[in-house]
């Protein structure tokens, strides 16, 4: 009996310490992400995104949290948001192939003066790519942020 308490002492002291919580520490926002994002916004030519996808990548998490409606909220629209671009990301993915016969390497991002269906499209897929690489994060965020008892 006097191991097993010994052992729960233990458990709980490790789940206290500072090593557990530094494991917790919720990122203030999703500058981490900068050099995956720039990669991707590589395909894309449409500078209102790109600067958008940048500023996201900069906004505090913490505020964020503050402004909106709710934590829970918050999680479920991101949820559905992904699917939402996965589906986009899929579906130009495919077209993309289709067009290009290109069924198994990288889709590779087309120079700007190039205005075409395929490059339309590639630009679609990069774009969604994108914004789920920031959407995806933020959703690990806000759970982190909830698990530490934000509403």
């Amino acid at each position: 009996m006097k191991r097993v308490s010994l052992m729960m002492l233990l458990g709980i002291l490790i789940l206290f310490s500072p090593v557990a919580q530094a494991a917790e520490q919720c990122p203030e926002n999703l500058s981490h992400l900068s050099e995956e994002m720039d990669t991707l916004l590589e395909g894309v030519h449409v500078k209102e995104f790109k600067h958008t996808m940048s500023s996201v990548l900069q906004a505090s998490i913490p505020q964020a949290i503050q402004r909106a409606d709710g934590i829970k909220a918050q999680i479920a629209f991101l949820q559905k948001e992904i699917q939402h671009q996965v589906r986009v990301e899929k579906s130009a993915d495919f077209i993309a192939r289709d067009v290009s016969n290109n069924p198994d390497g990288p889709l590779k991002p087309c120079k700007r003066p190039e205005e075409n269906g395929y490059c339309n499209t590639v630009e679609r897929y990069f774009m969604a790519k994108a914004a789920n690489l920031a959407n995806r994060a933020f959703l690990k965020a806000l759970e982190c942020y909830q698990r530490q008892g934000y509403h």
